[in-house]
């Protein structure tokens, strides 16, 4: 975003500024909404599991760097974590097609589920961001936030980021 309220109602899966007063959102209720921090610019990012197979982490992180900054730490919002994820094939193959066996994990009824976190943490490590600061909850097991798949909720949290003038 170039100025505040440049693309006020768009639909993205990310959002990248280095303008302060650009606040930038994304809504989710199970994926797993990443803000990414860089020296002079700020992302936003919806991760769910096609985004990450598409490279939307990968493409914001570009974006910050074609910017001429560097992203210094990324941090993980509330989602869905594997114990609650079931997932079936052949999606989740084409999940760990892309990243690796490290995103295959067992729900805790002994499903097959994808582990979203490690997705996320795999898909930073790929384009050599290794600081990944994850200390929110899972969107079905805790009820302060939103979950489609464990409640059929229609509702979304919002992940806002934005840079303060200097």
């Amino acid at each position: 975003m170039t100025h505040a309220g440049e693309h006020v109602g768009a639909e993205a899966d990310a959002a990248v500024t280095a303008v302060p007063g650009c606040t930038l959102v994304v809504r989710s209720a199970d994926c797993a909404p990443v803000v990414l921090v860089g020296h002079h610019s700020v992302a936003v990012v919806h991760a769910g599991w096609r985004g990450l197979v598409a490279g939307v982490v990968a493409q914001a992180v570009a974006t910050v760097r074609a910017g001429g900054d560097e992203v210094q730490v990324a941090h993980l919002g509330p989602c869905i974590r594997p114990g609650c994820y079931e997932f079936g094939d052949p999606e989740l193959s084409e999940v760990e097609g892309r990243f690796g066996a490290a995103v295959r994990s067992t729900t805790a009824w002994g499903t097959p589920a994808l582990d979203l976190p490690a997705a996320v943490r795999l898909a930073l490590a790929s384009v050599d961001v290794g600081d990944l600061q994850d200390t929110a909850g899972c969107t079905s097991c805790d009820r302060r936030w939103f979950s489609h798949r464990a409640r059929a909720e229609a509702e979304r949290f919002a992940t806002m980021a934005w840079l303060e003038e200097l």
